[in-house]
């Protein structure tokens, strides 16, 4: 979850926050009810972006992949 506030207040940038397990979504669809709440917003719809709920670890790896090769572009550099 502090990963997450980081990313949410921009002091880590353009890093992927994953979260491996069907159970996972639980959380976000909890996060999104609490947290934006009309007239007691804790977060922006923004902000419920930031995770990436995947099942399984080549899900992960696979998203991890991904950003690394877009990383790699914006640096000039290919895979």
């Amino acid at each position: 979850m502090m990963i997450w506030q980081l990313l949410q207040v921009r002091h880590l940038r353009d890093t992927p926050l994953i979260f491996a397990g069907p159970m996972w979504s639980g959380l976000i669809e909890w996060t999104k009810a609490n947290m934006l709440r009309p007239g007691f917003e804790l977060a922006g719809p923004q902000d419920m972006e930031i995770p990436r709920c995947v099942d399984t670890g080549a899900e992960a790896v696979a998203v991890i992949r991904n950003h690394h090769a877009r990383w790699l572009a914006s640096q000039g550099k290919s895979t």
